[in-house]
């Protein structure tokens, strides 16, 4: 599923007020005592992909498909693959 950058932040910017907020008179959100800086329309394309949904009347959450397009892309991990008990990693063979 592609979003755009500007979804993409407008996820970011509501997951960081909480994941949820209001719908005020102009079909902007306010969350977290703040109007976010984005137009009703990429909220509604939001919703329409399934990224954020009704949280009751005039209010939106984010999904956990949302949480997951919020987060920053890059690298990522298998946290199951990360070693605990602090014992020294093996080197590959052939390593010197």
């Amino acid at each position: 599923m592609g979003i755009t950058d500007s979804q993409r932040d407008a996820l970011v910017a509501l997951h960081a007020a909480g994941g949820e907020g209001a719908i005020d008179r102009h079909g902007g959100i306010v969350a977290a005592g703040e109007r976010l800086p984005f137009l009703a329309d990429t909220w509604l394309r939001l919703v329409t992909l399934g990224l954020v949904t009704a949280a009751g009347p005039l209010r939106i959450r984010i999904t956990a498909a949302g949480e997951e397009a919020a987060q920053p892309k890059g690298r990522r991990f298998d946290p199951r693959l990360l070693r605990t008990d602090n014992t020294p990693n093996p080197a590959h063979p052939g390593a010197e």
